[in-house]
């Protein structure tokens, strides 16, 4: 994700993006960030685009608003789901979304990756194999 694309759809949206594509705890989180703002919101659109494609490999319509990427500075992100996105989840039987995000100079980078089963277990050892 470039970081300088970003702040052109965010220059030229008029605020739009942040409205449509962000809830308001999302915002709310965005403006406590004093440094680094940009490439912070670049990061979690990074990140909300890896969980759509986790929850939506065929191209299902997820309203970017349903994924809620929240995490105050220096921990680790979380994915909140609503709508479709949760839905989509179910059906799948995803318990947790993990997600790492990176910025490195005009880059944003973000890996989702779903867990299925208990949190907590390994998959061998719950159905009867060793670990």
């Amino acid at each position: 994700m470039s970081v300088a694309r970003i702040s052109r759809l965010l220059d030229s949206s008029s605020g739009r993006l942040l409205a449509d594509h962000f809830t308001n705890r999302e915002r709310e989180e965005l403006d406590r960030v004093s440094n680094g703002r940009l490439e912070t919101l670049s990061g979690r659109i990074a990140a909300k685009e890896a969980v759509i494609k986790v929850l939506a490999p065929e191209g299902e319509i997820i309203r970017w608003a349903e994924v809620e990427i929240l995490g105050p500075a220096g921990r680790a992100p979380r994915a909140h789901l609503s709508g479709r996105a949760a839905q989509l989840a179910s059906e799948r039987h995803l318990h947790a979304i993990e997600i790492s995000i990176s910025h490195e100079g005009p880059w944003a980078v973000a890996i989702a990756a779903g867990a299925t089963g208990a949190p907590g277990t390994d998959r061998d050892r719950h159905n009867g194999g060793e670990a």
